[in-house]
């Protein structure tokens, strides 16, 4: 096998290495201040009435995406670290046992891969690539308690951008009101939609006032064509409202 090229890639002029801690620490932070009226309110923490059956819900709170490796056509790979980013979701409960989700996550993690390129062969690049997931869910609980252990499967897609410039950057321009007339480069990158699907387990448990917490794994499969099927474990760490 050729030894690859190593070639270093330059982010989009908004891409920097923070945006996930700041992310996060906004997140952190958002939660916080909603759980500090529940520190002077025993009730909040008490359990809930389960009675789920005709509510919605929403929810938001931390996503972390496991590593993943896969093998390409022509000696090419990928390897993805571990992410950090946030998850949030909504959905409507038709029983106390079965319910419908929309869940997304959003997450931008570090990777390495090796290329198969027309004019150059294997190239080897470092970057770090952003990725959605969107799914649709059917949930089952278990239990019709406010505490619960609930299984999932769901169908949806998954858009991933490489950031890594395709071509020459394009420059756009417009009136600021603070700062009068602007210009700034932008960059098309490597991107793509693929179809997806997930299987998970998780637990459930049901505070005062209409709030819940759960904790979830989740492997999300994707469809990527050209040969690369990769498969995600995931975790989620959420805080939710019933209405």
């Amino acid at each position: 096998m050729p030894h690859p090229k190593k070639v270093e890639t330059e982010p989009r002029p908004w891409s920097h290495r923070s945006t996930a801690k700041g992310a996060i620490t906004a997140l952190s932070t958002l939660l916080l201040s909603l759980s500090i009226p529940a520190a002077n309110s025993a009730e909040w923490w008490e359990p809930g009435s389960a009675k789920r059956a005709g509510k919605w819900e929403t929810n938001i709170g931390l996503y972390i995406s496991g590593s993943e490796s896969e093998d390409g056509l022509n000696n090419s790979s990928i390897d993805v670290d571990t992410g950090y980013g946030f998850g949030f979701g909504i959905g409507y409960n038709f029983s106390d046992h079965l319910a419908l989700r929309f869940d997304g996550s959003w997450v931008r993690p570090d990777y390495d891969a090796i290329l198969d390129t027309e004019d150059e062969g294997l190239v080897e690049i470092s970057h770090r690539l952003s990725m959605f997931n969107g799914q649709f869910n059917g949930v089952w609980n278990i239990l019709d308690g406010p505490f619960t252990p609930y299984l999932q499967a769901g169908v949806g897609w998954t858009y991933i951008d490489s950031n890594v410039a395709d071509g020459p950057p394009s420059t756009g321009c417009w009136w600021d009101p603070w700062w009068g007339y602007i210009c700034a480069p932008f960059y098309s990158t490597y991107s793509d939609t693929n179809f997806s699907w997930n299987v998970g387990a998780g637990l459930r448990y049901e505070l005062g006032r209409g709030m819940f917490v759960r904790g979830a794994w989740e492997r999300t499969h994707i469809d990527g064509g050209s040969g690369v099927d990769p498969e995600f474990d995931a975790y989620r760490f959420e805080l939710g409202w019933m209405f």
